[in-house]
């Protein structure tokens, strides 16, 4: 039963990730501006969860404790940064040049997964297909890259040194946001609407913020009137709320590195989509290459948890919990008598 369920979760996060992305491609038409969209976006899916908690449709603990406001709201902070960075990179170094990126992330987040979250280390089953998603990825963009060199160029003005530091920003906020989350999720157990409802409540006044920084690029008058962009912004707000709540609660269910690859194919899966039904000409070797991240995959079988540490807490743990500690007793100090 429990197989199945986190079954259906992943194709509910496989769908919701491909429909999404044509979703923001028609409804940025609607509302010219990203961050906008996305704060609509966030905004609904704390709606959708809220509301059905007042009524006791659902349950929701709507009053977290300190603790874990404080570590959702890092968690929101990094989701942004992660966002922010992805939009970036992919401006300065090119789609195809991302994905060799991305995919190679597999290979560090399995190492830390066995550093730190109390896996074993990937052997077998688990590394070769690690590598052979790597290897069919960089295939794939060194393809395209030889038959449009000049579409993947950086744009002007975007110097090496620039996408360079881009490329370290959005690599950071990705491993923080696979490994640090899978931890807070570990550490501060809530349900899976509750985690979804932190993140997104504590990332709206941060996406505010950053908004402050942005040229205004959307007036009133720029929002679109128009009935099929605007059904694509609702369908994009139910669509996003349920990646949100599918990714956040698949975090519990998955290693952080399997949550990884999940992502990988789904971004994937689009991209032989756009092969197959808009690329102007089909190239086989790229669409093979393409197949092979797939395959590598389905291959892939998640780390189990060391023995030895089953019963234990994880390295993330004694760190956050030494922390912890020394601030409870700094807080014991400043209330003793005479103090």
């Amino acid at each position: 039963m429990e197989k199945s369920l986190v079954g259906a979760k992943v194709c509910l996060y496989a769908a919701s990730s491909s429909v999404l992305l044509v979703l923001n491609k028609i409804s940025i038409t609607a509302v010219p501006n990203a961050t906008l969209l996305l704060f609509v976006q966030l905004m609904s899916t704390a709606l959708f969860i809220i509301l059905p908690g007042l009524f006791g449709v659902v349950e929701v603990n709507m009053f977290p404790s300190k603790s874990t406001v404080n570590a959702y709201l890092s968690v929101a902070t990094v989701f942004l940064a992660t966002i922010y960075s992805n939009f970036q990179v992919i401006h300065s170094i090119g789609v195809n040049s991302f994905i060799v990126l991305r995919c190679g992330t597999p290979l560090l987040i399995a190492y830390l997964d066995w550093i730190f979250l109390g896996r074993e280390f990937p052997r077998g089953t688990s590394l070769l297909p690690l590598f052979g998603i790597f290897i069919c990825a960089s295939a794939y963009s060194f393809l395209k890259l030889s038959e449009h060199s000049s579409v993947e160029a950086p744009p002007q003005g975007r110097s090496s040194l620039v996408a360079g530091l881009w490329s370290l920003v959005w690599f950071s906020s990705f491993i923080l946001d696979m490994v640090y989350i899978k931890y807070v999720v570990h550490a501060y157990p809530c349900s899976g609407l509750e985690r979804t409802l932190y993140q997104n409540v504590l990332a709206l006044p941060l996406l505010l913020l950053s908004s402050v920084f942005e040229p205004p690029y959307t007036s009133p008058t720029a929002l679109s009137h128009d009935t099929k962009a605007i059904t694509a912004v609702i369908l994009s707000c139910i669509a996003g709320t349920a990646l949100s709540y599918t990714g956040m609660s698949l975090r519990s269910d998955l290693s952080a590195t399997s949550f990884t690859i999940l992502g990988i194919v789904c971004k994937i899966a689009s991209s032989i989509l756009n092969e197959l039904l808009v690329a102007a000409e089909q190239n086989k070797a790229t669409l093979f290459c393409l197949v092979g991240v797939i395959i590598s995959s389905a291959f892939y079988r998640q780390a189990p948890k060391r023995k030895q540490e089953a019963t234990t807490s994880t390295k993330l743990d004694w760190i956050f919990l030494s922390r912890q500690v020394e601030d409870t007793s700094q807080n014991a100090d400043d209330n003793m008598p005479g103090k």
